[in-house]
This record gives structure tokens, sequence and C-alpha cells, in this order.
């Protein structure tokens, strides 16, 4: 491809392509990928880039398999789509059931596919209200969510996202969405110069159902890692008393598995780290390593009973055209044999540990003041002042900059703020990771030199 090409390529994107979270200053010198292969992505000019974030979070196996190219050709030429809403089925959408039940927690029952991660919540989270509807308590509505959380972009999956300028213009919300503090435990605003965890975040959940009137609320949703709200991995003891809270009150539990999920964390799912069991879990992204879009939420059989027995008066109204699609369910299973062939969880656990230990030498920087992890699931929070923890000013773009600095030497990340992010392949090198330090170290101190 030549830079005519080129250059006219990036012209038309540039006037024509309306690009997620889009503003025109930030799409300027855009990079066109046109290749990848493992955890390395190529640019139209030929430049290698380490795939920091595995795109979205999202491209767990590697880019270039061509094993999943092959198996969704081959599911193409026998079928490649049917209809699946109710009276109609398809056999890789079945055989993709069995196998994400054989492992999610013995508690689960049944599935629904969709398409995107905000799909899945924003249907995971009707299906709670219709859940309660049927049980009688069609009162219980209310969704509690939590700070520095992103379920996504539908309009359910933005009012329980809780990060402001996913809101700004969008307004007015739908009622019935409550946001509360989460677990942060650098920024938490009860323990944050405490030598451990007091929990109190979990407990303001509480309190909150108890200032609503628990007969009004039908579940809390939450992510057991924030991803895109800034890698922060909560205290061991929150899990267990998140469920303990939401058990006393009635109230379900949704786990937003959409970026933790189908080892990431080092686990198949993340809240298997502290051993709860959700009543809902979400899932998106890695299923299928990317390679074709399938999402789903997956519910306990207290719930599957309830949607099994429902009346004919008030069937489950959810539906969407691409569900349990055929091709997309059988890259979804290959895409689960190459997890299984390769051990890319327990690989997963191992990678995380390197990432950990490169994050943990950071810390030694005069501007870093947080590293924290969980699997290949990472972030380094730099800040203006590490004694106070005073986080540098929002005009000052430090996020921007060190991810733009971070970008120049060939490792493509995002950043929440002025915590840069990381979740790259569950294929990738320690070699590779070892790249990705160094460079995040050079960026910030060009980032700080550059202020003088």
């Amino acid at each position: 491809m030549d830079e005519a090409e080129i250059n006219a390529l990036a012209a038309y994107d540039a006037a024509h392509i309306i690009h997620p979270q889009f503003h025109a200053a930030d799409h300027r010198d855009a990079v066109i990928y046109e290749s990848g292969k493992g955890a390395i992505l190529t640019d139209v000019h030929g430049k290698q880039y380490i795939d920091g974030l595995s795109s979205l979070w999202n491209v767990a196996a590697g880019h270039g398999r061509t094993e999943l190219a092959e198996a969704a050709a081959k599911q193409m030429s026998q079928l490649a789509f049917s209809n699946s809403y109710t009276g109609y089925a398809n056999v890789p959408s079945i055989r993709l059931t069995e196998r994400l039940l054989g492992l999610v927690s013995p508690n689960m029952s049944g599935i629904f596919y969709a398409n995107s991660g905000s799909e899945a919540n924003d249907m995971a989270i009707k299906a709670v209200r219709y859940f309660w509807f049927l049980s009688g308590k069609p009162e219980k509505l209310k969704i509690i969510s939590r700070a520095d959380a992103y379920h996504g972009g539908t309009m359910a999956a933005t009012a329980v996202t809780g990060m402001a300028p996913f809101h700004k213009g969008f307004g007015p919300e739908p009622p019935g969405f409550l946001q509360v503090p989460t677990c942060y435990p650098y920024r938490c605003q009860w323990c944050a110069n405490k030598p451990s965890c007091s929990l109190d975040c979990a407990d303001n959940i509480e309190a909150t159902i108890l200032r609503e009137g628990a007969d009004t609320v039908a579940a809390v949703i939450a992510e057991p890692v924030h991803g895109a709200g800034g890698v922060i991995p909560p205290d061991p003891g929150y899990w267990p008393r998140l469920r303990e809270i939401c058990d006393r009150y009635n109230v379900l539990l949704i786990a937003d598995e959409v970026i933790t999920g189908f080892g990431r964390t080092g686990r198949w799912f993340a809240l298997e780290h502290w051993g709860v069991q959700a009543d809902v879990v979400t899932f998106a992204k890695a299923v299928t390593s990317a390679y074709v879009p399938l999402s789903g939420f997956i519910v306990s059989k207290s719930i599957h009973d309830a949607i099994l027995n429902g009346p004919a008066a008030a069937k489950f109204m959810i539906g969407c055209t691409n569900a349990a699609h055929p091709t997309a369910c059988a890259v979804a299973l290959r895409n689960l044999q190459i997890f299984d062939d390769e051990h890319l969880v327990e690989r997963a656990e191992k990678m995380g540990r390197c990432l950990n230990e490169g994050m943990a030498r950071l810390l030694e920087m005069p501007n870093v003041g947080n590293v924290r992890g969980l699997g290949l699931m990472a972030a380094v929070e730099v800040v203006a002042d590490k004694a106070s923890r005073q986080p540098f000013a929002p005009s000052d773009g430090i996020g921007p900059k060190l991810v733009r600095a971070m970008r120049e030497r060939g490792v493509i990340t995002r950043a929440k703020g002025e915590s840069i992010l990381f979740a790259p392949p569950l294929i990738i090198t320690k070699d590779q990771i070892d790249t990705m330090m160094n460079v995040t170290a050079e960026a910030i101190d060009e980032v700080m030199a550059s202020r003088g």
C-alpha cells in the first residue's frame, strides 16, 4: 500500500466514520491497522506494536488465529445463520451452552445469548426485573451500581456505568438506578490511609439497600475487578461480604465478567478467586477472542426456573436478531478449545505474575503512586505527589500524553485518568511484558520531564 492510498484512507476515515467515544481532536493521526499476529499489531506503514490491552480487553487468544477463521468458514458453509427465537435452535449454540455451564459455578442453569457486553448487561437488568415480577414483587426494580464501573453503552448499561463522561449529553436517564462508592483501596474515602480494608465500601451498599427499602431493590451489579474504570481489584473480603449482604436482603447479585471472564485474571471467571457465586453472570469479549461478536448472560437455577415456568400472558420478551448466532457459537467453541489445548488460563496466571513483578519495579519511580493487578490485568497510577497521593489536574492531560508516548515507542494501551491500563493477550511472552514495562517507564520519564 503506497502513501497516497494510505493518506486517502485516513482522510476518508476522518471525514466519514463516527468512532466510539469520539472527539475529532482525539482522532488526529489515528493508527490504521492492517494485520496482527500473536500479541503484535502492524499498521499500514509497517510499524509494529505490542497490543497492551488485547485491543479492547478481548483478543485473548491473540491475533492471526487461522483456527478461528477456519471454524467460522466451516460453519458458514454449513449453516451461517438461523433464527434462534422460541421454536428454533442450532447445534453450535447448544454445544456452547453445555461447555459454558461446565465452566461457571454449579448454581448456574440457563444462558441467553446476545452480541455485546452492553447488550448482555442491559438484558440481564431486564431479566432480574422480570424475575421479581414473576415472583410477585414487581416493586423490586432498583439497580445499585458503583462509581468507576463501566457496564456498556446502551441506555440501561450507561445508567449503571459510574463514570461521568459517559452520561454527559445523553440525559435524562431512566429512573431506578443508584450509584454508590466502590472498592478503590488507594483512594478509598473510608480506609485509604489505613493499613487494611475496613469493607465500609461494601457496608455502604447495605446502608443504601436499607435507605431505599429492600423491597424496592432488584439487584446489585458489579465487575469482579474494575476494567475501564481503572483496573481496581477488590480487597479479598469484598465479594464475600457483598454476597452476604445481597442474601440478607433478598437482592440479586449480577457479576459483570465481560472483561474478567475467560482467563483474564488467571481463573476461568474472576469470582472463583473469592469462592463467590453470583445470581447472574454476564460475558462477552474473550468468549470468541473477539473474532466475531458474541455475548450473553448466565442465570442461576432459581431465575431460570422462573423463566421456564412463566405464564403465557407474560412471556420473556427479550430478543435480538443475532442471538445464539451459529457462526459466533462455533467460533467460541473453537476458541475455548484453544484455551484448553494451550492452557491459556494457567498461562494468564503465570504471565500475570511477571506483569505484576514488572509493575512493582515501576513503584520505585518518584511519580508512580500505585500499581495494582490480578492475573493479566493491571494498572500503573501516576501522581503529582507521591506522599500525599495528590493527582494531576485533568487539564494537565497526563493520561493521554502517557498513552501517546507509549504508542510512539510501540505499545498500544489506554488510560483512565492517570492510570495506565494493561490487559495483553493471554499468549503474550515474558520478553514482550518486559518491553511493555520498559516502555512504560520511558514514557513516564518523558512526560514528567516535559513538565519542567
